[in-house]
């Protein structure tokens, strides 16, 4: 089904680390295909992770889709699967992946053999017969050498520092993928988009404190409060991208983060309407690694609530994107939701439950 090599390893364990850590079970999905490799992972049934790895990664990628026979009315006809899917435990991968260490630059490039016998080869060049799957003899990087032969196969990792030194062996089992949760997200009804560098949101999420039970994101058009009134010229401007975090029973000190509308901040923000949606900080902070490992991230946010981050990785010499994730968060926490457990908490008198505001 499968036959891979991959030069270096660093980015594959990358986009495996920052998507693992979502899994309780340490159980996700492999999907092969044509295209490349597709690993999706979900969280307490409201947040599903994805990863993707481009076929133009890897140095070799020989994909053959499973082949059926389906008979109907009498007459055999082939049916190809477009892809193949398996479960595995990503744990056990990533330890695999890191057996020699996950570290080492990636070149993003593709490496262009030249002939054994050519004898203007330099020490970069590749000399042996397992040359040719593996990188730079300069270069400290884990090359991987990939196969799976179909189901109830394992799948079956070669591993090596150079093609002189030492090579590791490793065979997965693998199970049937099981059919995970499709989180919807509508692009057309999306009523908001904003695109920003990774280190600002990563920044601003971890400088929350971990006892948050929500967070919540607001947006507003970009545009400022004037009023008819004399009296409300001393509003401010009404902030176009907030984040706030909440402890549900008040025991910490609210955190807000406005970003001002501005370019070098901001790279893209269109807002249709006011909106505010709440989103359990147990489930958001998962994304402060994906956002560790990536350049940009993009934020869209649909009627319903659903929040797609996805995470722009950074591309090789020809510019061409390789590898990118898309983390998708439904809302848990909605307005009365938060307030009804206040009540029930604190009673109906309360002034506490005044913190949830509304917009």
């Amino acid at each position: 089904v499968l036959l891979a090599s991959l030069a270096d390893v660093s980015p594959f364990v990358a986009l495996l680390k920052a998507v693992t850590a979502l899994s309780t079970s340490c159980t996700g999905t492999l999907v092969f295909s044509k295209s490349g490799i597709q690993i999706e992972v979900e969280y307490k049934r409201v947040l599903q992770a994805t990863a993707y790895l481009a076929n133009s990664l890897f140095e070799e990628w020989n994909y053959q889709p499973v082949k059926r026979n389906t008979q109907e009315d009498d007459e055999e006809t082939d049916d190809s699967d477009e892809s193949a899917e398996i479960d595995i435990d990503l744990s056990i991968l990533n330890e695999v992946l890191s057996i020699y260490g996950s570290s080492g630059g990636w070149s993003g490039g593709r490496n262009k053999w030249r002939n054994n016998d050519d004898r203007g080869y330099d020490e970069d060049e590749p000399r042996g017969p397992l040359d040719r799957y593996f990188g730079s003899r300069n270069k400290k990087t884990t090359s991987l050498r990939m196969s799976y032969l179909g189901e109830g196969h394992p799948l079956r990792l070669l591993l090596a520092e150079s093609a002189e030194g030492p090579t590791t062996v490793c065979q997965i089992h693998t199970l049937q993928s099981e059919r995970r949760m499709e989180l919807a997200f509508d692009d057309e009804d999306k009523i908001v988009k904003i695109i920003m560098k990774s280190s600002w949101l990563k920044d601003a999420l971890s400088e929350i404190d971990s006892t948050c039970d929500y967070v919540s994101i607001i947006c507003n058009p970009p545009q400022k409060i004037t009023g008819t009134a004399k009296g409300r010229a001393a509003e401010a401007e009404v902030p176009i991208f907030r984040i706030e975090a909440k402890s549900i029973r008040g025991t910490v000190e609210a955190s807000i983060m406005d970003y001002p509308n501005d370019r070098e901040v901001l790279e893209f923000f269109e807002c249709g309407q006011s909106m505010r949606f709440h989103y359990s900080f147990d489930v958001l902070h998962h994304a402060i690694r994906a956002l560790a490992v990536s350049v940009k991230v993009s934020i869209r946010i649909d009627s319903e609530g659903v929040m797609s981050l996805q995470f722009l990785m950074p591309t090789g010499p020809s510019n061409e994107r390789r590898t990118w994730m898309e983390f998708r968060v439904s809302q848990t926490l909605s307005q009365t939701r938060i307030v009804s457990y206040f009540r029930a908490v604190f009673g109906e008198r309360r002034q506490s439950i005044i913190i949830i505001d509304s917009l």
